[in-house]
């Protein structure tokens, strides 16, 4: 997630409209829900309360893991405009196959990868009443295989991303939604705005650092994480950044006049 490396960032500028190039706008993303959690609905009501609208991923397994309580908690929170979830994946695994390590999107073969998006698939429009539109995969992990599954479900619109992952060309009529920006310095679910706001002033003046996806793991946020991650997003308030929904963006880039 670093731009040490401008080739990276400029590949994966390439898969964005000018239109989006315009004004700097970024997207929360927030992994790994997997119920009603206190630290969940918290970082929920205080992005609400700084203006800051989050997507949130969702592990999948959960749905058969918790009662009718979850569902309804997950659409009143999409029926308030401030939250979308997203599939995440079903079981967020990691393995190790023969001294390889293999994850759920990362060398675990093509019918394995499609067989899991579609199980979320299913089970999202089950729980949700409408299937994801948007794909994060969890570790971040991505193969050709995971391509080539994303591109047989047409309701995937979206796709996080780390810049310029190598899969990404193969993917057909998807929107990339890249991590220029990284949320979590200290490690998972560990903000820290010191190092943070270090890192942004290096990149800032940037003109190409148009969007960003800013990850973040809110169910393992301490006291401290929650105090950094307000203190990280009024930063980029203050810088003019503009928060939007997955779905608000794409509607940025199919221009005013389309659905």
């Amino acid at each position: 997630m670093s731009l040490r490396k401008p080739l990276l960032l400029v590949l994966c500028l390439l898969v964005l409209p000018a239109s989006a190039q315009t004004k700097r706008i970024a997207i929360i993303k927030a992994d790994d829900v997997t119920g009603v959690h206190p630290k969940w609905e918290r970082f929920f009501k205080l992005s609400e309360e700084h203006g800051v609208p989050v997507s949130a991923g969702i592990i999948a397994n959960s749905f058969e893991k918790q009662d009718g309580k979850y569902d309804e908690w997950l659409k009143a929170w999409e029926a308030s405009g401030k939250v979308e979830f997203w599939n995440h994946g079903w079981d967020h695994r990691r393995w190790d196959d023969k001294g390889q390590t293999k994850s759920e999107f990362g060398g675990s073969g093509y019918e394995h990868q499609r067989s899991h998006i579609a199980k979320v698939q299913d089970a999202g429009k089950a729980a949700l009443g409408k299937p994801f539109t948007v794909f994060g995969s969890p570790f971040n992990a991505m193969d050709s295989d995971t391509a080539k599954s994303l591109n047989e479900f047409p309701d995937l619109k979206m796709v996080f991303c780390h810049p310029g992952v190598e899969p990404t060309k193969e993917l057909k009529g998807k929107i990339l939604l890249p991590m220029f920006l990284r949320g979590e310095h200290d490690g998972t679910g560990k903000p820290n705005f010191a190092k943070f706001k270090e890192d942004y002033e290096k990149k800032k003046a940037d003109p190409s650092l148009s969007f960003a996806a800013v990850q973040f793991h809110p169910g393992m946020f301490s006291e401290e994480g929650f105090t950094d991650y307000v203190a990280i997003i009024q930063l980029l308030k203050a810088e003019g950044w503009t928060f939007m929904l997955p779905g608000e963006y794409a509607k940025t880039l199919a221009g005013p006049d389309q659905p």
